[in-house]
């Protein structure tokens, strides 16, 4: 049996731990906090894998068999827990503000309903029958059918009682602070308490903290930038589906009577501060895309830190130069909708050497 030592508890490093047991492997997670204590309960939550896509990419049809195929990880998740993550699909508008998002928007829907994908561009009355509430003053819509969203928070928590009523171990309070090798091959991990675990393999899932381990072959090329959310009260606005706009900025309803606005982007480094001045920003994107909620109060605010790599894309696969070392970090934005995958090929990689997927172009490699 595979002694396998995944490091993180969010949901890079769960979607990987619990697909390597399902393989067979005795695993055991480290984590420095708690579980879901980094990006994960931090997020928004959104399953969007065609909204800010670049291009009819490999990497974007990743994306878009990370979406088909999580109904069955809610499922799996669900069951494991016992916790319902409130999966949405009532899909999303972008706001296209002016005449150039408007054209960007249209050149986008073009290649995207060429690969058959539901896409179009509707006006401010017609996005306004779908959304009550979404603001007229704008150039266009992107409506995006297909896209979903669950409860973030929930996740993480289901995660956790997931990962319990299975055989993996985890240790939380206590995270990976060496991977130690031998001869250019992985033999273990030394813990912040001294103590070692031996492993025949390590999964480094630690999202943006993934390059603070010592031990790592390579300058990892993946570093923190927060995003702060505010959770607003809709008090009778009866939003329903994702909205958002080119700039990153979106609101994201939730089941309780809330919707989460956000985010920034800030290299702040390992910063978790709450700012007035991010508030600031999120509640004039909020105006911009629903009048309604211009002044209204957050009920709540937070700020996460998002495990951003040097091109924005995640970092998956084993190291070309440490043999043992495997990689599940960097997912950046849209680490909510890419783990539960790419967890299936990085433990696909684990035992057999080979996944069933595309995913080379994920390789830390490319940094090279």
């Amino acid at each position: 049996m595979l002694e396998i030592v995944v490091i993180g508890a969010g949901i890079a490093g769960f979607s990987a731990a619990l697909a390597l047991w399902e393989r067979g492997a005795a695993v055991t997670i480290v984590e420095t906090s708690r579980p879901g204590a980094g990006a994960t309960g931090a997020s928004a939550g959104m399953l969007a894998a065609q909204y800010e896509a670049p291009g009819p990419t490999a990497k974007f049809q990743f994306c878009l068999q990370c979406r088909e195929r999580y109904p069955e990880y809610v499922a799996k998740l669900q069951d494991l827990s016992g916790r319902d993550l409130h999966v949405r699909y009532d899909g999303m508008l972008v706001a296209n503000l002016d005449a150039d998002e408007h054209a960007a928007g249209l050149e986008m829907v073009n290649w995207q309903v060429e690969a058959d994908l539901k896409a179009e561009i509707i006006d401010p009355t017609a996005a306004q029958s779908i959304q009550p509430g979404v603001s007229g003053a704008v150039e266009s819509y992107i409506w995006l059918p297909d896209e979903a969203q669950l409860d973030s928070q929930l996740l993480a928590e289901a995660l956790a009682e997931a990962i319990a009523r299975t055989e993996v171990r985890l240790i939380s309070e206590n995270g990976a602070a060496e991977i130690r090798q031998r001869g250019g091959t992985v033999t273990g991990v030394g813990m912040a308490d001294g103590r070692t675990l031996e492993a025949d393999g390590v999964v480094l899932a630690a999202g943006a903290w993934s390059r603070t381990v010592a031990g790592l072959p390579r300058e990892l090329p993946v570093r923190p930038v927060r995003g702060q959310i505010l959770r607003l009260p809709l008090e009778g606005l009866a939003l329903k589906t994702l909205v958002a706009s080119h700039a990153g900025r979106y609101l994201v309803p939730r089941d309780d009577g809330t919707a989460l606005a956000g985010s920034t982007m800030e290299d702040v480094g390992f910063d978790r501060a709450i700012t007035d001045e991010g508030e600031r920003l999120i509640h004039e994107s909020v105006a911009q895309l629903v009048p309604a909620l211009r002044d209204r109060k957050p009920v709540e605010r937070w700020a996460g830190l998002r495990p951003i790599s040097a091109d924005s894309w995640p970092i998956v696969g084993p190291d070309p130069e440490l043999e043992g070392l495997f990689y599940a970090t960097g997912y950046g934005r849209s680490g909510i909708l890419v783990a539960p995958l790419a967890g299936e090929v990085v433990a696909d990689l684990v035992v057999s050497g080979e996944a069933g997927v595309e995913w080379e172009f994920f390789g830390v490699e490319r940094f090279e």
